[in-house]
């Protein structure tokens, strides 16, 4: 088969093969398209709203394809957009300091699990922590319009993740207390305080330094604009998020592990999201995760002595002192069943222990590191890309660099995961100098190159691109100007097309998530989203930029590769190149 058959897209209604074009500006339409009611979207015969409530219904009933686009709501309705911050109005709030310089280390040594002493956990340290992981980073304003950008970066900038730490108090009596971070005014707001008896059954066996650190979703803050496949969004955004407050932690010599021995109603009473009354109705938080922060001296495996809490610890939790009311966000609330079922089918009803030891590591040896830029200056300036140059090309070295760092080692942030890696790269080569463009696969799992080969397209070559070291997983597929098929297969954006290359996410999808459980479709995400921040880093790191696409066609990208069935879904989009600048906006400092 020719390359060119390849990136030929078949048309899902039947009526043999054709390239697809739509009437309008594809970015005007991204994501919010009407598709004249919710009769036609269901005409396909493919689901059924009365289906049985599983995960597969839902990220089958989420996909783009051609001829119609996941259902949203089809306009933007401005004058109930969410706002963009959540706030506890009556918690006492506790102001954070902005003019602290973090241990100065270069960006590699981000990666580097023990690069500086663990620092003590106070006022600083936490201010520290959170301004360089959940704070703004930016303001931005175009005319009258003023918006925010933050250091974790969220589709369509709506940001639907809120952070939450248990700490031993900021402030006399010395008590553990639960605190919201609210990154409007880099402050936390005294949500809970918990009986000493409690604290201790909850930390027992952890090392002195550690605190736990959690996070919950506003999936209204994306189905506002994005609807259905809001669900997927919040989930990458769980994984960006989990990852800049993994490197965070390392510039204070503290590492960080998810603790999936808690079941989601665990997390949401330690979290106090089953306290209905404190939220304005249908503006609730999803309970995502929770997490330890350690020391870096200690051992991980004391993260798995923080057991969930049982009934007589939960009731105590639930028996605090709690404080404040969360604002409300929006003047009316429209629902997605939807998300409701796929929020309910995936949350844990039981704590897990680590199921699955890591892959074997990959060997990577003789690649250059960037620039020796201070690591908390390239945090702070990461951006996502709106429009690239187009012409601008990467080495065949910077290439292989970014590559290399999303691979699976015992560093941050890969440490936080306890299960093997499941996402792989399809890469869409454009302009990389000395790699031919066409079409690769970057494999983050020796294991499953077998299994991978064996589901794709038999005509791929399966070649190891001249000049590239022989331990590194690339693989050309197929040689061909492929730049017209990824700005298709990315809902037609130039931005897929226009920079070094672009890739597809590629996760091993139905096994893992029948052997874990429904819950394991998040993590899915979560492990996108670590990638996706790795890659944002990196380009900056590179001089260069990149940005994430959620918005991509499910189907038409597994035809490509020859996928036929659940075994492998493609969850995410990325493109990284030279940006260009709108001189229209203006960038205000984040904070005054």
């Amino acid at each position: 088969m020719l390359a060119s058959d390849i990136f030929r897209f078949r048309n899902t209604k039947g009526n043999g093969q054709a390239t697809h074009h739509w009437p309008v500006n594809a970015v005007s339409i991204r994501e919010y398209t009407d598709y004249d009611g919710a009769a036609d979207f269901y005409d396909t015969g493919v689901l059924d709203m009365n289906d049985a409530a599983t995960i597969f219904t839902y990220h089958d009933q989420t996909k783009h394809h051609f001829q119609r686009y996941a259902r949203s709501p089809g306009y933007l309705d401005w004058a109930n957009q969410p706002y963009p911050f959540r706030e506890y109005h009556g918690a006492e709030q506790i102001g954070l300091s902005l003019d602290i310089e973090p241990p100065p280390i270069v960006y590699h040594q981000l990666y580097m699990p023990a690069a500086v002493a663990p620092q003590p956990v106070d006022r600083r340290s936490l201010s520290l922590l959170l301004r360089h992981s959940l704070a703004l980073s930016a303001w931005k304003q175009a005319g009258e319009n003023r918006w925010a950008l933050r250091v974790n970066p969220s589709s369509g900038n709506l940001h639907p993740t809120e952070g939450y730490l248990a700490v031993e108090s900021l402030a006399e009596p010395r008590r553990p207390t639960l605190y919201h971070y609210t990154s409007e005014h880099h402050t936390l707001e005294r949500r809970a305080v918990f009986s000493t008896k409690a604290w201790q059954s909850l930390m027992a066996g952890l090392p002195p330094g550690s605190f736990l650190f959690g996070f919950t979703s506003i999936f209204w803050r994306e189905a506002w604009k994005y609807g259905e496949r809001a669900f997927r969004y919040c989930q990458h955004d769980i994984g960006h998020a989990l990852a800049a407050v993994r490197l965070s932690a390392t510039m204070l010599g503290w590492q960080l592990r998810l603790l999936t021995n808690w079941s989601s109603d665990a997390i949401g009473a330690f979290l106090g999201m089953d306290r209905h009354d404190d939220f304005p109705t249908e503006e609730h938080e999803e309970p995502e995760l929770l997490a330890v922060i350690m020391p870096n001296t200690a051992n991980s495996a004391t993260a798995d002595k923080c057991l969930s809490p049982g009934d007589a610890t939960l009731a105590a939790i639930r028996a605090s002192d709690w404080f404040g009311r969360a604002n409300r966000l929006s003047d009316k609330y429209v629902k997605w069943p939807a998300i409701d079922r796929a929020a309910t089918t995936s949350r844990k009803s039981h704590g897990r222990s680590n199921a699955e030891s890591s892959a074997a590591e990959y060997a990577v040896a003789g690649l250059s590191e960037p620039r020796d830029i201070e690591a908390h200056r390239m945090i702070l300036q990461r951006r996502s890309a709106l429009n690239m140059d187009g012409e601008s090309s990467a080495s065949r070295e910077v290439f292989l660099s970014m590559l290399a760092r999303v691979l699976p080692r015992k560093q941050p942030p890969w440490d936080v995961l306890d299960w093997s890696p499941k996402i792989h790269l399809a890469l869409f080569v454009h302009r990389v100098e000395g790699i031919a463009p066409g079409l690769y696969l970057w494999v983050r799992d020796p294991t499953q190159r077998a299994a991978l080969q064996a589901a794709m397209r038999p005509s791929f070559l399966w070649e190891t691109p001249p000049g590239v070291p022989s331990e590194l997983p690339l693989y050309l597929l197929a040689r061909s100007d492929c730049r017209d098929a990824a700005r298709q297969l990315s809902c037609h954006q130039d931005i897929a097309a226009d920079g070094f290359f672009s890739l597809g996410m590629l996760a091993e999808f139905a096994e893992p998530i029948r052997r874990h459980g429904d819950w394991f479709y998040r993590a899915l995400f979560w492990e996108a989203g670590l990638v996706g921040q790795v890659l944002y880093l990196e380009a900056e790191a590179w001089g260069a930029r990149a940005t994430g696409i959620g918005c991509y066609f499910d189907d038409p990208v597994h035809d490509v590769l020859g996928l036929r069935d659940h075994q492998f879904q493609s969850l995410y989009h990325f493109a990284v190149g030279v940006p260009v600048d709108d001189s229209r906006l203006q960038s205000l400092p984040p904070y005054e």
